[in-house]
């Protein structure tokens, strides 16, 4: 499989043939992508004349025998798109959206392949680790002829075929097995994946592990199958595998296909990836100071109708700090945009801006700010005034190829 690496907001030509290597989609994959429109958010894309733009959605989107790799912006690194890829796959990571493994040096390995091959060998390292400790196995019930007892007799079966044997005992009795449907669902999405793996390694892992299930039956599964799984002390800590295993099928689309091929798309919304990242970095900054980190919460009605006392608008800032007696500190917001200190209004958003007036206002907080990615246009920490209050807005740029050197003081 190809693979076409491209950062959020390029255009990407499309022509009506397609040499191998060109930076391009051919008319053919270009028409798979417009089926598949239906199946992302919004705005994930945008056509033009002869060309297709992305928006902040990063990810992977495989078009058959091509394979989309959509990068975040960084700045200093746009013309690197290793650079970029390494900087996602550290954002995934701290985001919690791939799991760390034990020894950092697995995750620094994942960062020469594909983005595909990543959340592939990913899946696999996390799934040979769970096999470690035991495949999933469920009591199953059977009932068989059998020289000793095992269970309990099956008297009516015991008299219809053994009369004659009385050696013989029919005994119904449970035995743990490995073929069911928790084994079953991680085998479909093995050999789903083994359609789309590029790398000789990826391949290799996911065929290993396609050998360890070789005597689980073969049945195709679907997300409602997923969802109706039950987990108990005996293989809850497979449910981050099922998990990954839902990603990967909810990703899959087997009726957009590409000559022979279906599509599969693991995309990112930039904006929430960014705000999960932050908030954990966040998150260690404050608690090395004594603070208290929150997200999503307090949540607070902004208005009240005076006709019918009903509460209206509800807020929930991405990110609250309080001291060890609850008493809120300071609220930050995290935007995945391009600022530019060159302009006046520093290309704020004025919506983002009234959020901050609104938070001061509701939650009666002084201290507050909105995390942004470090760009060229804004490398340092700026400090806004409201007018005719003492509340204070820090804009904070994190780096997101350094972030070891935040200052949020």
């Amino acid at each position: 499989m190809e693979t076409i690496s491209l950062i959020e907001h390029d255009l990407l030509s499309i022509v009506s043939e397609r040499t191998k290597g060109q930076k391009a989609l051919s008319s053919e994959h270009s028409s798979a992508l417009a089926r598949l429109e239906k199946y992302f958010p919004a705005k994930t894309f945008t056509w033009a004349h002869n060309s297709v733009k992305f928006s902040q959605y990063c990810g992977v989107i495989s078009l058959g025998n091509i394979s989309l790799e959509i990068l975040p912006k960084i700045y200093g690194k746009e013309t690197e798109p290793g650079a970029c890829r390494n900087a996602l796959i550290k954002m995934l990571f701290k985001a919690k959206r791939l799991k760390a493994q034990k020894s950092g040096s697995a995750n620094i390995a994942l960062q020469k392949y594909s983005l595909l091959d990543v959340f592939i060998i990913h899946f696999c390292n996390q799934l040979r680790t769970e096999l470690m400790q035991g495949m999933i196995r469920h009591y199953v019930e059977k009932a068989e002829n059998l020289m000793v007892l095992r269970g309990r007799i099956r008297m009516g079966k015991q008299f219809k075929y053994n009369l004659a044997h009385k050696e013989r005992l029919y005994c119904q009795y449970d035995e743990l097995s490995d073929d069911n449907v928790h084994n079953q669902t991680i085998k479909y999405v093995l050999k789903i994946l083994m359609k789309f793996v590029k790398g000789v390694d990826a391949r290799k892992q996911v065929t290993e592990l396609l050998m360890r299930f070789d005597k689980i039956s073969d049945t195709e599964i679907d997300l409602q199958t997923i969802d109706n799984l039950r987990f108990d002390h005996t293989n809850c800590r497979y449910e981050p595998i099922f998990k990954q295993c839902r990603w990967f099928l909810e990703g899959l689309h087997p009726d957009v296909l590409v000559g022979n091929n279906s599509c599969i798309t693991l995309l990112f919304d930039m904006n929430r990836l960014f705000e999960s990242y932050v908030a954990n970095i966040l998150r260690k900054l404050a608690w090395t100071n004594g603070i208290r980190m929150q997200e999503q919460k307090p949540q607070k009605y902004m208005i009240r109708r005076g006709d019918n006392d009903n509460q209206i608008f509800l807020m929930k800032p991405d990110m609250t700090f309080h001291d060890q007696d609850n008493n809120l500190l300071a609220i930050a917001d995290a935007k995945w945009k391009l600022l530019d200190t060159r302009d006046k209004k520093l290309g704020i958003s004025q919506s983002d801006l009234y959020q901050m007036a609104a938070y001061a206002t509701r939650y009666g907080i002084n201290k507050l700010a909105l995390v942004y990615p470090k760009q060229q246009w804004l490398q340092d920490t700026i400090e806004l005034q409201i007018q005719n209050s003492f509340s204070k807005i820090k804009i904070i740029p994190i780096d997101v190829i350094n972030d070891s050197k935040i200052n949020i003081s």
